[in-house]
């Protein structure tokens, strides 16, 4: 009976998301946030206060010494859950995508002339690249902008680890 009682609790709490931390259920932490606006110098500096095990405070410090700390904290409360979800939406910013996909690994310049002449900008940033059989590279994922504002994307952003940040 006690058996049956506390898997009802469990299923419970699981259905509520309570016991389910938001990393596990494929959403972002701050850290992940953070990780994807450093570059690879600053995340490095990061990883090894974290293996030094500093306290959350220095951490954080760290990220406002940077700038990350303050892009996050820009955002309104809407879009922060938006980010959160790991999964790119119409709308956001270069920055906003970074939070959420990392550095794209190519920024292209697609802008054609009758968009240049009227004074607006068209950006290909692809992710993820992967050699094909015969060597050329492609990516996974994709994301136009116009004029700051992403127009449209393609691909999936890979799962974080099963390994929880809680902060």
């Amino acid at each position: 009976m006690r058996k049956i009682w506390l898997l009802g609790l469990m299923t419970a709490l699981l259905v509520a998301g309570c016991a389910v931390p938001a990393h596990w259920r494929g959403e972002l932490t701050k850290r992940d946030i953070f990780l994807n606006l450093m570059t690879p110098e600053q995340a490095a500096t990061f990883k090894t206060m974290e293996a030094e095990q500093k306290d959350e405070e220095l951490l954080i410090l760290y990220c406002q010494e940077i700038g990350v700390y303050q892009k996050w904290k820009a955002l309104l409360p809407a879009r922060q859950e938006v980010v959160r979800r790991g999964r790119p939406a119409e709308g956001l910013t270069p920055d906003e995508l970074r939070m959420v996909w990392g550095a794209p690994g190519k920024i292209e310049d697609i802008t054609d002339s009758a968009e240049r002449s009227e004074g607006h900008k068209r950006e290909l940033w692809s992710f993820d690249p992967k050699a094909d059989r015969q060597g050329a590279v492609a990516f996974e994922r994709q994301a136009c902008f116009l004029d700051e504002k992403l127009l449209w994307f393609k691909g999936v952003r890979r799962q974080p680890s099963l390994w929880p940040r809680f902060w």
